[in-house]
């Protein structure tokens, strides 16, 4: 969707919003926008002289990440290509230089602070550009040019939610941003024959898909045992947990309109019915979106002794690979939590109106999880959980969406990139 028709859809928007009352919030939403819009495109311009000054090194690479940290696919593709010795520089876009949590210390490792003149110099300078979302949403654009290689790795998979423009065109930046996206995007790295058609219908019409699977999914098998061991263990200690606690991850995804209302779950109900149908004592892990960050401490009605905010930690996949049962609404983690065959429930109380204003790609019942609109609901699907039919089930969900993970992806790409930094042939 054009900007200006972005602008046409807020104008329609001034007759109603001046009964609610809230015109003045509404023009500072709109005043703040265009600031932006101006700073941008003044910003472009300055960058684009940078970028004719900077010569392209062969052998660097930068990840970003729409969270700013040190996660998700590009997390994991770096780890292999460090793992395996790669000759290459790498670069990492972080909120805090200082501060950046868990990424390596090694030599030809930096961390360079968002937006920061640095940040846009290594990345105009960089052979390969490895990103998980779109390259000018949530942070300035900045050229690329020819001989740069652009991998998008995208933060989602098997996921429900639609992310096209038809559907998904919240904010004045994300039409533009998408656009540019598909057009400077060299590799699509994809996990199935389902993701495959997302990135077709969506923004990546002609980029060249390469079959190699998600990096972030390999913690779900042997390559990244040891590594769960440690990370279950480190969580447990820092948390004065028992080892033989239970852990379930309650982390829904966020609503345009950032209202908490529909986080009602149930804490201590629904870990009582845990206790019960699986046995132990059991603890709940909340986790809320990157996009409600800023708001949940005010508004988070998910309160119990038993409940354990992990907002904060910088990457969910951790998390992912040790909780012995996932909850969410629409949010893609849980197709990746599959992998690791534990029990996954979904707890969704605005099915009909999230659908109308995002859209799915399948519907819930689809999905092999079982569905609640509310507490009670949830709390007779935890009781009555039958293991082996959801197993069967998630064997065919997989199987109907041609899933590709099997633990090594992050060795695929890893090699990808190094055989783009030597200029030799990439290989299908």
């Amino acid at each position: 969707m054009p900007v200006f028709k972005v602008f046409k859809r807020k104008l329609k928007r001034v007759g109603p919003v001046m009964v609610e009352g809230g015109l003045i919030k509404r023009t500072q939403v709109a005043s703040r926008q265009a600031k932006q819009w101006v700073d941008r495109t003044i910003g472009y311009e300055a960058r684009r002289i940078l970028s004719r000054k900077q010569k392209i090194r062969p052998k660097q690479v930068m990840f970003i990440t729409f969270q700013h940290e040190y996660a998700c696919n590009p997390r994991y593709i770096c780890e292999a290509l460090l793992r395996e010795g790669a000759d290459v520089d790498i670069y990492w876009a972080v909120e805090d230089p200082f501060f950046a949590r868990d990424l390596p210390d090694r030599a030809n490792v930096h961390a360079v602070k968002i937006n920061s003149y640095e940040y846009f110099e290594a990345a105009m300078s960089s052979r390969v550009i490895v990103i998980n979302s779109l390259l000018g949403d949530k942070f300035y654009p900045f050229p690329v040019k020819k001989g740069q290689v652009v991998i998008e790795t995208w933060h989602g998979s098997l996921g429900i939610k639609r992310f096209d423009l038809a559907h998904y065109n919240t904010n004045v930046s994300w039409p533009e941003a998408a656009k540019r996206t598909g057009e400077l995007t060299t590799f699509c790295i994809s996990n199935s024959s389902f993701e495959d058609s997302v990135f077709r219908e969506t923004f990546w019409k002609n980029t060249r898909i390469l079959h190699a699977g998600h990096a972030r999914n390999d913690i779900f098998f042997d390559t990244y045992q040891e590594e769960r061991k440690r990370w279950k263990e480190k969580f447990l200690k820092e948390n004065g947990l028992d080892e033989k606690v239970k852990l379930a991850l309650y982390a829904p995804t966020f609503r345009d309109d950032h209202k908490f209302a529909v986080y009602d779950l149930q804490a201590d109900r629904i870990l009582d019915a845990l206790e019960k149908r699986f046995g132990g004592e059991w603890r709940l892990l909340l986790r809320y979106h990157d996009n409600d960050k800023k708001t949940e401490s005010g508004l988070n009605n998910v309160k119990s002794g038993r409940v354990i905010d992990v907002t904060s930690l910088p990457d969910i996949q951790e998390l992912l690979s040790f909780v012995d049962a996932g909850i969410t609404d629409y949010s893609s983690w849980i197709y990746d939590f599959i992998l690791g065959g534990k029990p996954g429930f979904i707890y969704a109380r605005d099915i009909e109106l999230y659908n109308n204003e995002r859209g799915f790609y399948f519907t819930l019942e689809e999905s092999p999880f079982p569905v609640a609109k509310n507490n009670d609901e949830m709390e007779e699907n935890i009781l009555k959980f039958d293991d082996t039919r959801y197993r069967a089930e998630v064997k065919k969900f997989l199987e109907d969406k041609g899933c590709i993970d099997d633990g090594h992806a992050g060795e695929r790409v890893a090699s990808l990139i190094t055989r783009i930094t030597q200029k030799k042939p990439v290989v299908r």
